[in-house]
C-alpha cells in the first residue's frame, strides 16, 4: 500500500510517501512560514520528484495532534480533502506516538514533549516492548502538563527516560537539571516531527481499520483552542 504521510502540528512541515516498509520520499521544512502556504507546494514537489501520480496514493495518515492548533487544522483539513477527492481511507495519528517511534531501543522509557505554551508541555510516556515487533506501551496518556508535574511523575520510575520532541529546544536544560540521573536528551535530528513516522504509524492503524473514512478524521486537542477559550471567557464575563 502506498501511504501519504502529513505532519504540520509543529513548526516543521513534513510530507512523505511510504510503500510497505520503504520510505520512497520525504520532504521536511523546519522554518517559520505558514503551513497553508507551503504544504501543497511541498507535496507537489515530493510527488514530482518521486514520479508518483497523486491518484496512485492509496491511503493518507496525518498527524492530528496534539500540537499547534492552526497547524494541525491545516494538516487535517488537507488530508480530509485529499482523501475525499481520491476516495481513499485516511487515519489520524497521535503526534506524540509518531515522535516516540524515533526511539527504537527495546525496554526503554520514551517521553516526547512539545511546547504547549502557557507554561505547559504536550507529553506522554511510552515503553518500548522487549520482543518483536517492539510495540509501544502507553504508561502515561497524552496530556497537557506543567513541566514540573511531568518530571515528578517520571522520577517515580527510577530509570533512564529518553526525551524527544521539539519541546526540548525550550526545556532540555531544565529537564537535565531536574532529572540529572535519569534524563537522556536526544539531539536535534531526533526531535523533529517527521511525516515518514506518521505514515508508518498510519500503516499499523490501517491494518485494523482499512476503510477509515475522512469523515471521522478530526483534530486531537488536549486543550481548548485559545480563540475558543478567550471567547468563552468573554461570554462568561458578559453574563455577570
Amino acid at each position: 500500500m502506498l501511504i501519504l504521510g502529513i505532519d504540520t502540528t509543529t513548526l516543521s512541515c513534513s510530507v512523505a510517501l511510504l510503500r510497505d516498509d520503504t520510505v520512497l520520499a520525504e520532504l521536511t521544512l523546519n522554518i517559520k512560514k505558514t503551513h497553508s502556504e507551503r504544504l501543497m507546494p511541498l507535496l507537489d514537489t515530493m510527488l514530482n520528484e518521486a514520479a508518483v501520480e497523486r491518484e496512485s496514493v492509496q491511503a493518507i495518515a496525518v498527524a492530528a495532534g496534539p500540537g499547534s492548533f492552526t497547524g494541525l487544522r491545516i494538516g487535517v483539513a488537507t488530508a480530509r480533502a485529499l482523501a475525499q477527492g481520491l476516495k481513499i481511507p485516511a487515519v489520524p495519528v497521535c503526534t506524540l506516538e509518531a515522535l516516540a517511534d524515533l526511539v527504537p531501543a527495546p525496554g526503554s522509557l520514551i517521553c516526547p514533549i512539545l511546547d504547549a505554551r502557557r507554561s505547559q508541555v504536550y507529553t506522554a510516556l511510552y515503553r518500548r516492548a522487549l520482543k518483536p515487533p517492539y510495540p509501544l506501551e502507553t504508561l502515561l496518556e497524552p496530556a497537557a502538563l506543567a513541566l514540573e508535574k511531568l518530571t515528578a511523575k517520571l522520577k517515580v520510575y527510577k530509570q533512564p527516560v529518553i526525551f524527544t520532541g521539539e519541546g526540548l529546544h525550550t526545556y532540555a536544560d531544565t529537564i537535565s537539571a531536574d532529572m540529572p540521573d535519569q534524563a537522556v536528551i536526544t539531539t536535534a535530528p531526533f526531535r523533529l516531527c517527521r511525516a515518514a513516522l506518521v505514515a508508518l504509524r498510519g500503516q499499523t492503524l490501517l491494518k485494523t481499520n482499512p476503510k477509515a473514512s475522512y469523515e471521522d478524521l478530526l483534530p486531537f486537542y488536549l486543550r481548548q483552542p485559545e480563540a475558543e477559550r478567550l471567547a468563552a471567557e468573554r461570554q462568561g464575563g458578559s453574563k455577570q
